[in-house]
């Protein structure tokens, strides 16, 4: 950060441009390798999130991440007024170089610190928060695991704990409402919402996403409880289903490679580098991901393998990230592009898995691509929900951890999820994203109606997609306008029929 800041006082003085664009030029290969060792600190904390020295590196570098970012903008728009550096990028680049120029360091890193303290008590309360019942204490695993425990006694137990930590988690994002709120403000933005819409690189407001999540309801709610009420006999037989790793981890290699030419290249370097984590720990993380190690041009695969076929399918979601990342690490290279084409390529990379499922499933496998069809309903409308919901959120005056369940509840009702599931309004405190990624979950649903519309008819425009140039559009690599009313109804009827023949096959 030196380096910035000297340069950025040599700006009133220099006639040179070429050594300051140097300096400028340098410094953003320096932020791409710290960038890159902010992700391998995050692998090795979220393998361990009860190890307070990793979360302290981890916070660490983030943080340096923001400010760094901000002096890089300063400099470049300096740049850019006075001798025309980077200015054929357009109008709406150099906007953002100002509202990025214009942040308070300061200040936006003194919010952004009690933020990722904030995220990292929410990341550790999975394992960690326990309730005082019957004269001692207990965690979800000594409840689970107790024997002597009557049923009545532990029904009790077991809502004490939902309720006593939805209030805890409750109050932490009621804080990151009010944090994220000013972090919005201080960015040059109106919402919250539109700050990270911006920073997801959407092509789409969040206005135009609550418009289309009325029309995902209105299509895809009656669709889903039609579908799901006739799969049920289906999920509950492949629910008691056990799916071995090392089977699985051996027969991936080729089922990959007949889906999309290449993937088992990719697989094997996976294996072969140790680029892939899947033991099962309480201590880890309780979630998923694939991220890019550009320290050492990479990506690294995060997961908890629990013989079931969740695990299947969540490898085969992620393994979709880590073979966009492998093939063409220059166009889908997470910071430059939109979320949403990230979340295509692993979930267009799922659907071309369907015709694999014989040998990844066996004696199982209708039942997985019903599964994974129900999974797709899902992801489409709880993407659209858990957005709704964040919107709406941020949109309280003076939100209350009730209110919010309320909201949750009613929102639950809308989408069919407390007739499926029994939702009662507590459940989106357990939805990690909210707290860690806000904003991020209507990319689920979103990039699901695109991976359908890319590749529903075969590989060829999916492996087109993974070879885009940086900084291609969403709507470009798709082909279309997936939150358009005809898109979304077209899509649904495609699923309908595909659950039919598998139904009557």
């Amino acid at each position: 950060m030196d380096a910035l800041d000297r340069a950025l006082v040599d700006m009133d003085e220099s006639n040179d441009p070429k050594s300051l664009i140097s300096v400028y030029e340098d410094q953003v290969e320096a932020y791409g390798k710290l960038v890159g060792a902010t992700s391998l600190a995050y692998v090795r904390y979220c393998q361990n999130v009860t190890d307070a020295e990793k979360a302290e590196e981890y916070s660490r570098l983030n943080s340096s991440l923001y400010a760094i970012q901000i002096r890089l903008a300063r400099l470049e728009k300096a740049l850019m007024d006075r001798w025309g550096y980077h200015r054929e990028r357009g109008a709406e680049y150099a906007e953002a170089l100002d509202r990025i120029s214009d942040q308070d360091d300061a200040v936006l890193r003194s919010l952004r610190g009690r933020e990722d303290e904030l995220c990292r008590r929410y990341e550790s309360l999975e394992s960690e928060f326990q309730i005082n019942y019957q004269g001692r204490t207990w965690t979800m695993t000594e409840l689970m695991q107790d024997e002597n425990m009557t049923l009545q006694s532990f029904l009790e137990a077991l809502e004490r704990y939902e309720i006593e930590k939805n209030r805890e988690a409750g109050e932490m994002y009621l804080e990151l409402l009010s944090l994220r709120s000013q972090m919005a403000r201080e960015s040059g933005y109106v919402t919250y919402a539109e700050s990270q819409y911006s920073n997801f690189g959407r092509e789409y407001s969040p206005k135009q996403a609550l418009a289309a999540a009325q029309i995902v309801k209105q299509v895809f709610v009656p669709l889903y409880i039609r579908l799901r009420e006739r799969c049920e006999n289906d999920l509950r037989y492949l629910c008691g289903a056990s799916f071995s790793e090392d089977q699985f981890m051996a027969a991936m290699e080729q089922a990959a490679e007949r889906a999309v030419p290449g993937a088992g290249e990719a697989w094997r370097y996976m294996l072969a580098l140790g680029l892939y984590d899947s033991q099962s720990s309480k201590q880890k993380l309780q979630g998923s991901f694939t991220t890019y190690l550009s320290t050492y041009r990479c990506p690294f695969l995060f997961t908890q393998w629990e013989d079931d076929a969740s695990s299947v399918f969540t490898v085969i979601h992620e393994f979709g990230h880590f073979l966009s990342y492998y093939t063409n690490p220059e166009g889908t290279y997470y910071a430059p592009e939109e979320l949403d084409l990230a979340e295509t390529d692993a979930q267009g990379f799922e659907l071309l898995m369907l015709s694999q499922y014989d040998v990844l499933f066996g004696r199982y496998a209708t039942a997985a691509r019903l599964c994974w069809l129900m999974n797709a309903l899902y992801a489409i409308l709880s993407g659209f929900m858990e957005d709704e919901f964040q919107q709406r959120a941020y949109g309280l005056k003076h939100p209350t951890v009730e209110e919010l369940n309320r909201l949750y509840g009613d929102l639950s009702k809308e989408y069919g999820f407390d007739r499926l599931f029994g939702y009662e309004g507590r459940e989106w405190t357990e939805i990690g994203h909210t707290f860690q990624f806000p904003f991020y979950y209507v990319s689920y649903g979103v990039s699901m109606l695109g991976a359908m519309a890319l590749v529903r008819d075969g590989n060829r425009g999916y492996r087109r997609s993974l070879k885009r140039k940086a900084g291609a559009s969403f709507t470009e690599v798709v082909g279309r306008d997936v939150l358009a009313a005809e898109t979304i109804c077209e899509l649904a009827a495609w699923i309908e029929r595909t659950a039919n023949d598998l139904l009557q096959g």
